[in-house]
C-alpha cells in the first residue's frame, strides 16, 4: 500500500468515525433538519474548496478566494435587485476577470502567485468596503432566495446540487481530458512539461479562473440565502478551504489531488464544525480542533505510509 492510499484510508475512516461519535454524543446531529444545514454549508465551502484544488494541483495557491466571495456577494446583491440570475452572472464575470488577471501576471510576468494573490486579497477586501461603504448591503429578493435554499429529498437544495455539479464537471474533465492531463503535469514538474509540450499556460489560466468563479458563485448563493451582501462575508473560508484541501489529499507541491478526496475532505470538516458547534463549543476551540485533525492526518498519513512502504520493500526482498 503507498503512502497516498494509506492517506485515503484515514481520510475514508474520519468520515465515518466523526459522524458516528457525534451522533452517540449529541442531540439532533442526525436530523433531517441538521443534516440540511449541513449540506447547506457544503455548498459554499465545497465551491470555494473546489477552485483552490486546482491552483494546488498547478503547483500555485489563490489566497483572494475570501474577499472573492465578499465581493461577488455585494456585487449580487447591487445587481440583482430585479432579477438574481443576473447578479450571480454580474459576480461569475467579475470572479472570473480576477483569475485571468491573477493568471496573467503569474503566467507572463512570472510573479509568485501567492504575490500575486495577496495583492487581489488586499485590494479584493478594500474594494468590498468601498462598494458596501463598510456597512451590510440588503438584498430583498427573497423569491429567489426561496428557490435557492428551496428542500429537496430531505437533505439537498438547488445550492448544494451546485456545488455536486460543479464537482462532478471538474471530476470528469480532470480524469479524462487533454486539459486534466496538462493540469497534472503542471503541477508535478513545470520546466519539465513545457519542455514537453504541455500547455502549462492554459493549465494556470483555467485553474485560476476556474478558483475565481467558483469562488464569486459561493459568495452569490451565499448572499442570496443570507438576504444581505457584507464586506466581511466568509472571512474565514480560506482557512476553511485549505484545511479541505490538505485534508482531501491535495499536495502544497502540486501534482496530487482530485475532486473525491476534496469532496472528503469538505465533508470530514463540516461534520465535525457541526457536531463541534451542537456540542456548544466555542469559535476558538473549533479552530483549536481543526487545527489538530489536520496536523493529526498529515503526520498520520505521512508515518503509516513510511511504515507499509518499508514492509512492501522488505517483501519484495
Amino acid at each position: 500500500m503507498k503512502q497516498r492510499d494509506a492517506a485515503s484510508l484515514l481520510r475514508l475512516t474520519l468520515l465515518v468515525l466523526v459522524p458516528l461519535w457525534f451522533s452517540c454524543t449529541t442531540d439532533y446531529y442526525l436530523s433531517s433538519g441538521n443534516l440540511f444545514a449541513l449540506t447547506q454549508n457544503l455548498a459554499v465551502v465545497g465551491l470555494v474548496t473546489l477552485g483552490l484544488m486546482l491552483t494546488m494541483i498547478v503547483g500555485e495557491f489563490d489566497l483572494s478566494i475570501a474577499p472573492m466571495v465578499a465581493v461577488s456577494g455585494l456585487i449580487l446583491a447591487k445587481t440583482g435587485t430585479d432579477s438574481a440570475v443576473v447578479g450571480v452572472l454580474c459576480a461569475v464575470l467579475f470572479g472570473l476577470i480576477v483569475g485571468l488577471v491573477n493568471a496573467l501576471l503569474v503566467v507572463r510576468l512570472k510573479v509568485s502567485s501567492l504575490v500575486t494573490t495577496l495583492g487581489a486579497m488586499i485590494l479584493l477586501s478594500g474594494f468590498a468596503f468601498w462598494i458596501a461603504n463598510g456597512q451590510v448591503v440588503p438584498y430583498n429578493n427573497f423569491d429567489a432566495a426561496d428557490i435557492v435554499d428551496q428542500q429537496w429529498l430531505l437533505l439537498f437544495s438547488p445550492r448544494s446540487l451546485t456545488t455536486l455539479a460543479a464537482f462532478v464537471l471538474v471530476a470528469l474533465l480532470l480524469r479524462f481530458s487533454h486539459l486534466g492531463r496538462d493540469i497534472y503535469a503542471t503541477g508535478s514538474h513545470r520546466r519539465s512539461a513545457t519542455m514537453s509540450g504541455v500547455r502549462t499556460s492554459a493549465a494556470l489560466y483555467f485553474a485560476f479562473a476556474t478558483s475565481g468563479v467558483c469562488a464569486a458563485l459561493a459568495g452569490s448563493l451565499l448572499s442570496i440565502s443570507l438576504a444581505t451582501g457584507s464586506p466581511t462575508l466568509g472571512n474565514t473560508l480560506l482557512i476553511q478551504a485549505a484545511s479541505a484541501a490538505i485534508l482531501g489529499g491535495v499536495s502544497l507541491g502540486g501534482g496530487v489531488g482530485t475532486p473525491l478526496g476534496v469532496a472528503i475532505g469538505v465533508l470530514v470538516l463540516a461534520a465535525l464544525n457541526n457536531g463541534l458547534g451542537l456540542a456548544g463549543a466555542s469559535s476558538a476551540s473549533t479552530l483549536l480542533v481543526n487545527g489538530a485533525v489536520l496536523a493529526l492526518v498529515v503526520l498520520i498519513s505521512g508515518e503509516l505510509g513510511k511504515r507499509l512502504n518499508s514492509r512492501s520493500q522488505h517483501r519484495v526482498v
